[in-house]
């Protein structure tokens, strides 16, 4: 089984009631519309932004005794590799730690507040419910039921990192400790005890920082970056030609014109919108996230798998092109043929993103939010895409998808039972998940006055994914059908 990942709880969001969700490498949505599935990744969504911003004054600082102490022991070559930090310093990182899960639980509320276009969580909470608005993200441990890192209550553990998580080598393989070292030696130089003070912080702020992205966020599942995909994508393209288009138009004019307004974009498409513009930027060619970040030959040969899968599927490639008035654009390749997607089928324009994405963006450990993969899609290339979502969980990337379509889940399914078929010799085989590696939750809303259960779904590893809404629904349809025959007789 794959790393341990995070799980979020979430009571009275939205149409939902209550349930918990565990990641795994591919987890999949699913249930009737109007049930809450893109509230929850759109929550799943904002507490990873939230994590991977939030800072501030980093309290109790490093004296420059144990500045001294520590940097001493990290050029010591003769204390262990694996040694652990002396237990006064320890004690210090988990305060750090904690103060910083604190501050999470405030910075969450102002993240969904932007995401869900809200003034007031409020508005958020289950409709005529007077229950407050709970979501709480929680890591694994193990033998032990998921322990709380933070919530929109303030709930967090008050020792988020166990000592083994501190190494005195995790230290030497960063340049942090040399940059406390330059600080000890300005420090020293300088005998104003404000800007001691200063440098100080400054060190212990490095330090908190180290931390926080290289220990605390990696060991809950938290430390790769965040991407959302959603529904609507070829529409989104669209606005992005507009928006920039309508600029172009308003500078030529000066800027002069009253009652012109840019089309106005927030949230979660706003989110979408700016990773566009990083990803054709014509200065793009390095990333620019400060997190750390595995290469992507980590994942294998399943990041080309995946793209492979899509790039067959729509008959070409997806590149970076110019559109309206040149702005900088997705464009779809097809022999020596170049179009804006924007002019392409609709399963191309909802496709390009996620190629592009695939290509250029996503790094093992980075968590990739879909909404409804298979928009505008005839069943034959649903197939496809399920392989290549497949594929890109198993090269590292963890994969959280909606859908509604019986043929996606049919057809990982398939490559679950791969995993553990005998294929005859010869016989190509496709993109294959452990049943380890699988999710499936299923937004129940049976009964609407007491809103949306959030059910796992059980998966048997020698049947598949059940898929008993769909079932239903086709043999309502065929009685139904056997019906109306009957009557025309």
């Amino acid at each position: 089984m794959s790393a341990a990942l995070p799980a979020f709880r979430v009571e009275n969001l939205g149409p939902i009631a209550t349930g918990t969700i565990q990641l795994r490498p591919l987890t999949i949505l699913i249930g009737k519309n109007n049930s809450g599935k893109t509230y929850m990744a759109q929550a799943i969504y904002a507490a990873f932004k939230t994590l991977q911003r939030v800072n501030g004054p980093v309290e109790p600082a490093l004296t420059p005794e144990e500045s001294i102490d520590l940097v001493s022991e990290l050029r010591d070559t003769s204390v262990a590799h694996t040694a652990d930090l002396i237990h006064p310093f320890e004690s210090k990182v988990q305060a750090w730690m904690s103060s910083r899960l604190e501050r999470a639980g405030e910075l969450l509320k102002n993240r969904l507040a932007v995401y869900f276009d809200v003034e007031s969580l409020d508005e958020l909470r289950r409709w005529g419910c007077s229950e407050p608005l709970e979501f709480a993200i929680a890591r694994e441990a193990s033998g032990d039921s998921p322990s709380t890192l933070f919530a929109l209550s303030g709930d967090h553990e008050r020792h988020p990192l166990s000592p083994k998580d501190i190494s005195l080598g995790d230290l030497r393989a960063t340049r942090t400790f040399d940059l406390i070292d330059d600080y000890l030696t300005e420090l020293a130089e300088d005998g104003e005890s404000t800007r001691d003070e200063q440098l100080s912080r400054r060190a212990t702020s490095f330090l908190a920082d180290l931390f926080w992205h290289r220990h605390l966020l990696p060991e809950s599942g938290l430390g790769g970056a965040v991407h959302y995909l959603p529904a609507g994508r070829s529409g989104l393209l669209e606005s992005w030609t507009d928006v920039v288009h309508m600029r172009l138009e308003q500078e030529r004019e000066g800027l002069a014109l009253s009652g012109r307004e840019p089309a106005a974009l927030g949230g979660i498409a706003l989110d979408f919108l700016i990773e566009l513009q990083r990803l054709t930027s014509p200065r793009r060619r390095h990333r620019s996230w400060a997190l750390p970040r595995r290469p992507r030959h980590a994942g294998g040969r399943d990041f080309e798998a995946a793209t492979n899968h899509l790039e067959t599927l729509i008959g070409g490639s997806v590149v970076i092109g110019h559109g309206r008035e040149r702005v900088p654009s997705l464009s779809y390749k097809h022999g020596k043929q170049i179009i804006p997607v924007q002019r392409a089928s609709s399963m191309v324009a909802e496709l390009a993103p996620l190629i592009s994405w695939i290509s250029e963006l996503l790094s093992p450990g980075d968590l990739l939010l879909i909404d409804e993969p298979e928009a505008h899609m005839h069943p034959e290339a649903v197939l496809a895409v399920s392989e290549a979502l497949v594929a890109l969980s198993q090269a590292g990337v963890n994969v959280l998808c909606t859908t509604h379509s019986t043929e996606f889940l049919h057809q990982v399914s398939n490559c679950m039972l791969r995993a553990s078929a005998k294929q005859p010799e010869g016989q190509g085989v496709g993109a294959s998940i452990s049943v380890e590696d699988l999710a499936v939750y299923r937004f129940d809303r049976r009964d609407r006055t007491v809103g949306t259960a959030i059910v796992p779904v059980e998966i048997d590893p020698d049947w598949g994914i059940p898929e008993d809404e769909y079932v239903a629904v086709a043999d309502r349809l065929s009685e139904e059908t056997s019906r109306l025959l009957s009557d025309t007789q």
